[in-house]
């Protein structure tokens, strides 16, 4: 007769081992699971970095496009020099703290402090909000249901980003910024050509196709301004609404699929780049209908 005591222990080894075996298996599971997670929710932040990346240059574009409105014509320190030596000769005043910037440089717009303040912290606090956005996803955990869960969560708060968005591309596509100070300047310097008595008919065409010439060519560099900003702004938008279709099916897609939209990105933004100025427009005041479809 077998010894009860010797076969309990056998059955317990037996017993221990398929446990062990189990658990092991578990465990390699979820390590596997929790690296394709892993590697998903990584993939998904490129996207987003994307996005993250796109939304600042255009705030680069946007605070220069407006900051430019009122700069005047650049000067060499050379020219700069000798307008403020001729400024002092002929300034017959006091001068004071309230006046030597403009007796420093009469053409520039001195714009109200509080003015500039509250532009600044208006474009500080747009930044602020989509860097917030990116960084929902540089503190997700990435392979937990906590982190799929935040993936899902960040979709509400991008549908807002991109109709924000849209806005301002669309604003900036019907009434873009001009170069108000440097046209003044110029619109000045015609009415002085046009006033000053010219004892030679030919130096006076010489000097209107000179100032033609310099007209034409702060038009051109307007437009350029406007143009490189809402290509910006389009980038951003169409890269948001990209991102936006990842978000909400983030369950249905593979780390594959995740990888392509990365790429289809990249190539987007060249596409992008090749768009004409009439066609950035279109593409512009049309944002505001996708995003909030």
């Amino acid at each position: 007769m077998p010894d009860r005591a010797t076969s309990s222990d056998g059955a317990d080894m037996t017993n221990s081992i398929l446990i062990q075996f189990v658990r092991r298996s578990f465990l390699i599971g979820a390590i596997t699971l929790l690296a394709a997670c892993s590697q998903k929710a990584e993939t998904l932040k490129l996207s987003v970095t994307q996005f993250g990346s796109a939304t600042e240059q255009a705030f680069d574009h946007y605070d220069a496009a407006y900051s430019t409105q009122f700069a005047p014509f650049p000067k060499s320190d050379t020219a700069k020099r000798s307008a403020f030596v001729t400024n002092i000769t002929d300034f017959t005043g006091t001068i004071t703290p309230a006046n030597i910037d403009t007796l420093l440089d009469p053409d520039a717009v001195k714009i109200d402090p509080s003015v500039a303040r509250q532009w600044q912290d208006t474009l500080k606090g747009l930044r602020s909000q989509y860097q917030q956005f990116v960084a929902i996803f540089d503190n997700i955990e990435a392979g937990s249901a906590l982190g799929a869960s935040a993936v899902t969560e960040s979709g509400p708060i991008l549908e807002k980003l991109r109709a924000q968005l849209a806005t301002i591309s669309e604003e900036f596509a019907r009434t873009p910024p001009q170069f108000l100070t440097r046209r003044s300047t110029l619109i000045a310097e015609l009415n002085l050509i046009r006033t000053k008595d010219h004892n030679n008919p030919e130096a006076e065409s010489l000097l209107i196709e000179a100032w033609w010439q310099q007209w034409n060519s702060l038009i051109a560099a307007e437009r350029a301004m406007q143009t490189d900003t809402l290509r910006a702004f389009v980038t951003a938008s169409t890269l948001g609404n990209r991102l936006q279709g990842q978000i909400d099916n983030y369950a249905k897609l593979d780390v594959g699929s995740l990888i392509t939209a990365v790429e289809d990105g990249i190539k987007l933004s060249s596409q992008i780049g090749k768009l004409s100025p009439a066609e950035l427009v279109t593409q512009g005041t049309g944002l505001l209908e996708t995003a909030t479809n």
